[in-house]
């Protein structure tokens, strides 16, 4: 893989309900983006997102996978590290560590479903954090999903900076292109993702002007002169549409609604268009943090051209592929074969090879530079949510928010002796999972985990077992 300079970085995160078809959007993009020459498909197991063995097994992610593809920009080539997050509660602790590296988020709603609890906490994490974000639309395959149906709904829920983009075009029952809301101009698919110019079919006429309506009032929403032109019946021009869509957009005043059919790879190429013209670099963004030799709060451009420093948002923990500490470069550029400095743990480590994962693929690159998502494999005392820097330049940035467990289950071993098997396993996956706590009662004589739920605790016990070959038996906790 290509080094990638700053301005040439979009960190993005998926984000939405479970099941909305998040990992199925991931798929699709590694498709048209030529990362993969096969789609893969949840029911059988063979996506780039859900590669764990108890992800294949309940068919839905469990963890945050990491997804590195390049696209041939409007203005050159470019990165998008995409972020493929669990879309149930009682993973969120993987939400919260990527959505604190993410630059912007793709929020995935099913046309059919609507808007669900997961799209409303979606949008509450986006505001949080001030992400710019988009909707995209999936199960347009579906000739019972209704787009403006939904559109109105989001409108009700999210307010007037709803701008959707598209109508679609049915034919025979059938998902063939959509309206260019913001060009006014018919597409017609080819194949997959691929269109062609059509004209506008009659039969949208109707819907079209509904939905250009929206994207016009949210466009007009940008300013005080807009919206006086707006009310007074002005039109704008076509060069004032495109210039507030790519300035507002990627300020979050503007959300724009895209569509597509995971399953069938349509849509995606508009989506990538969007993702390019639309969503910003690291480069427009701040890190803070505070600087150590001072006690004073530090912020920096995400900036290649000075020392380095990076933020660990996350451990992969794999007794097979071994350990490896994801992380975002906020300042400098990180090289193989150097000496780096853990400022949270005052300890030096080395830094073998750099790499960038793909799912279960460990590709080896020759540097990372600011703003980019990576990885160091068998970094021995740094953890998620350390800063790593150089000594003579000690940064520390804020660790990611995480939730904290609030589900407690006593456990025990199945097999007499063992125990310390069992203790160390668990220290291994607290290491990767965050939200995971173990706690010895001494009034009960009991060992208890903690987690974010009841199918967070069964994943736990499974994944012991799958990776670590020990079985444990879980009971409520008895009270002291």
């Amino acid at each position: 893989m290509n080094v990638y300079g700053t301005k040439q970085i979009r960190n993005v995160v998926l984000l939405g309900h479970g099941g909305a078809g998040k990992t199925t959007v991931a798929e699709a993009l590694a498709l048209v983006t030529g990362t993969t020459k096969r789609m893969g498909k949840v029911p059988e197991g063979t996506t780039i997102s859900d590669y764990d063995k108890e992800e294949i097994k309940r068919q839905f992610s469990i963890s945050t996978t990491l997804i590195p593809l390049e696209y041939q920009g409007e203005d050159g080539p470019i990165k998008i590290n995409l972020l493929d997050t669990p879309g149930y509660f009682d993973f969120v602790g993987e939400v919260e560590e990527a959505i604190s590296v993410a630059d912007a988020a793709i929020i995935v709603v099913n046309c059919k479903a609507g808007i669900e609890v997961g799209t409303e906490k979606a949008w509450e994490l986006c505001e949080e954090y001030n992400l710019p974000r988009l909707f995209f639309v999936t199960n347009m395959d579906d000739d019972q999903a209704s787009f403006r149906e939904l559109i109105l709904k989001l409108e009700k829920q999210f307010g007037r900076k709803i701008a959707p983009f598209q109508v679609p075009i049915r034919e025979n029952e059938k998902f063939v292109g959509f309206v260019n809301a913001v060009k006014m101009e018919g597409r017609r698919f080819t194949h997959l993702s691929e269109y062609e110019k059509c004209e506008i079919p009659e039969y949208t006429k109707k819907n079209l002007g509904i939905i250009r309506d929206a994207l016009i009032e949210a466009v007009a929403e940008t300013s005080e002169e807009y919206m006086e032109r707006y009310f007074s019946g002005e039109e704008f021009t076509q060069e004032e549409i495109a210039q507030a869509l790519r300035e507002h957009v990627s300020e979050g005043n503007i959300v724009p609604v895209m569509m597509g059919s995971g399953v069938n790879a349509q849509g995606f190429a508009y989506l990538l268009q969007a993702i390019d013209k639309y969503f910003p670099s690291p480069d427009k963004f701040e890190c803070v943090g505070v600087d150590v030799s001072t006690a004073e709060r530090f912020t920096a451009k995400y900036n290649d051209d000075v020392s380095l420093s990076a933020r660990v948002f996350k451990t992969v923990v794999d007794p097979f592929i071994g350990k490896y500490s994801l992380m975002k470069i906020c300042t400098g550029t990180l090289k193989p074969d150097t000496v780096i400095y853990n400022v949270n743990k005052d300890a030096e480590e080395k830094v073998q090879k750099v790499y960038v994962l793909r799912g279960k693929d460990v590709i080896e690159v020759p540097e990372l530079k600011a703003g980019d998502i990576g990885a160091v494999a068998k970094l021995n005392v740094t953890q998620t949510g350390d800063t790593i820097a150089v000594r003579t330049a000690p940064i520390v940035y804020h660790k990611p928010k995480i939730s904290t467990p609030y589900t407690y289950m006593a456990y025990a071993a199945k097999t007499k002796g063992d125990e310390d098997k069992i203790s160390s396993a668990l220290a291994r996956l607290m290491e990767e999972d965050p939200t995971l706590s173990y706690i010895n009662n001494a009034e009960t004589h009991q060992q208890i985990i903690g987690g974010l739920g009841e199918q967070h605790l069964d994943v736990v016990k499974a994944k012991l077992k799958n990776k670590f070959g020990v079985e444990i038996g879980l009971e409520a906790p008895r009270i002291a």
